[in-house]
């Protein structure tokens, strides 16, 4: 782990776990949230936005419980690289 990644980390995991998982996972589902509807624009037609929301919140739900997982997992990656970082160069 070099210097900035190691620095960006500990500033990070100084929010807490919560706070990044939420920011996270509130970012990828907010962008598979606007991907979706603009590259299946063609197939919302007569029925409208709101319609096509509701048609496919099953996907939505099951995306969002995925990327809570995936991005908790990412955390213990992160921070049991730090971990070994921070041991190595003598900070823990």
């Amino acid at each position: 782990m070099n210097d900035k990644v190691f620095q960006i980390w500990h500033q990070k995991r100084e929010q807490g776990f919560l706070n990044w998982l939420s920011k996270s996972t509130l970012g990828s589902f907010a962008f598979y949230l606007v991907f979706s509807i603009a590259f299946q624009y063609s197939s919302i037609g007569e029925q409208g936005i709101a319609s096509f929301v509701k048609s496919q919140w099953v996907n939505y739900v099951l995306f969002a419980a995925l990327m809570i997982i995936a991005n908790g997992l990412l955390w213990l990656y992160r921070e049991s690289s730090y971990k070994k970082e921070a041991r190595r160069r003598n900070i823990m």
